[in-house]
């Protein structure tokens, strides 16, 4: 599901315009994203947090050329913590059985 996808989706389930859906997601992640890059967290309770986390520096390697070190700095990135519910609506979904071996 994309951006437009959700729009229509939350247009048709609560009656309002897309226009008017589409500039209320506009501002919700908006709106996180300024808060995140803030340094503060937003939490959603069911749904998860997002918040900004300081990544330390550390160092690479080409698997090409292990020899080369490849220094990489700290740095802050966004994350994501799925909620209890929605971890658990998730985990619940059937999923696919895996391949059973073939035996000698």
């Amino acid at each position: 599901m994309n951006k437009n996808s959700l729009v229509a989706e939350v247009a048709k389930r609560t009656g309002q315009s897309k226009t008017d859906v589409a500039r209320v997601v506009d501002a919700a992640i908006s709106t996180i994203r300024e808060t995140v890059s803030a340094g503060e967290r937003v939490s959603l309770v069911g749904f998860g947090s997002f918040e900004k986390r300081r990544r330390a520096r550390r160092v690479a390697r080409n698997p090409h050329q292990p020899d080369v070190a490849i220094p990489v700095p700290a740095r802050d990135v966004p994350t994501f913590v799925p909620g209890t519910a929605f971890r658990d609506e998730t985990a619940s979904k059937r999923k696919r059985a895996p391949a059973k071996r073939a035996r000698r």
